[in-house]
């Protein structure tokens, strides 16, 4: 492969994860330059991957911003465009930009504008082989099937400098989701594990609540009765990167950060809601899943009509037991 290849990166931090096989894939196969297009926290979770060359952080949604994106990359004529998500957005902006080759799932009615439509399967797959997928269909080689992330001492330098009353060892806890309440576990249950972690491990418990999730954390904090021990810390993904890499353990809602703790070996406990597995089904040893077998599960429902069983049913005792064979 040669010539000048640019990424329309997914949008999700999930997603965003998953790809990274693909995005090793690619890299490791071009003979030329790899420029990324996504949003600015994009930046942060690859950096020190070395996966692109260049980056151009997408700017806020609207026609205007659109048209002036379409502009920019039109000024830096790629040869072929990736387009990993399937809205009609990103394919359109590769077709208007003049981009040779454009490359995607032909979804959401956009395959006329792509002029390579990677294969369908039925069923569901993984986000990752659904990735690989596109490897395959232009001639590279895949290098890896395992997600990886890593640290800078640049990024480490600055939460340290900026979140200085952070110490190790800790354990985290993301309490929230962006898919919907349906993905959460209880706020009692988490308040429940936090007090028995910090009288067992004598530990402090770090809540990470992402955009909008204040409200969930501060309703598990009031929930548990060592306050000096449990803590709520707003950050953003670069510094939240750093904070997950230097955890014992991470215990998440089945949500972004998970995948970026696996990423980063450390050991995740995931508390499986009502989305079906085999989306996220990638091999990984750090990723320790608790679910269960009901008849009503998969729903994939973001609100829950059977009282969340799939969730509540999922004691702290149980959770525990499993932080105490896996916490390094």
């Amino acid at each position: 492969m040669t010539g000048k290849t640019i990424i329309y990166l997914p949008n999700w931090i999930g997603d965003m994860v998953m790809a990274i096989p693909f995005l090793k894939s690619i890299r490791a196969s071009l003979n030329d330059e790899l420029w990324a297009l996504g949003w600015e926290k994009a930046i942060h979770l690859y950096n020190n991957l070395g996966l692109f060359d260049r980056f151009i952080p997408l700017k806020k949604n609207g026609l205007i911003n659109f048209f002036d994106m379409v502009s920019e990359l039109k000024r830096h004529r790629f040869k072929r465009g990736v387009a990993l998500p399937h809205s009609f957005r990103s394919a359109l902006t590769l077709y208007l930009a003049g981009i040779e080759e454009r490359i995607g799932y032909s979804r959401n009615k956009r395959g006329l504008i792509l002029t390579h439509r990677v294969p369908e399967v039925k069923g569901i797959e993984s986000m990752v082989e659904h990735y690989l997928k596109i490897i395959d269909l232009i001639g590279g080689s895949r290098m890896d099937k395992t997600p990886v992330m890593a640290t800078s001492p640049d990024e480490e330098e600055r939460f340290y400098k900026t979140f200085n009353d952070i110490h190790e060892p800790y354990g985290i806890f993301i309490v929230g989701a962006r898919y919907g309440p349906s993905k959460c576990w209880p706020q009692e249950h988490f308040a429940r594990l936090a007090d028995m972690i910090v009288e067992i491990y004598g530990i402090k418990i770090y809540l990470l609540p992402g955009r909008e999730e204040m409200a969930l954390a501060e309703g598990v904090l009031n929930k548990v009765s060592r306050k000096d021990a449990v803590l709520i810390k707003e950050m953003g993904i670069r510094d939240m990167k750093v904070c997950l890499s230097k955890a014992s353990f991470v215990v998440s809602n089945d949500t972004g950060p998970r995948h970026i703790s696996a990423a980063l070996s450390v050991p995740t406990i995931v508390l499986m809601g009502p989305m079906d597995e085999r989306y996220t089904d990638y091999k990984n040893g750090y990723t320790f899943k608790i679910g269960r077998d009901l008849m009503c599960r998969p729903c994939n429902k973001k609100v829950c009509d059977r009282n969340m069983e799939c969730l509540y049913s999922i004691t702290p005792e149980e959770v525990l037991q499993t932080i105490k064979q896996v916490k390094r």
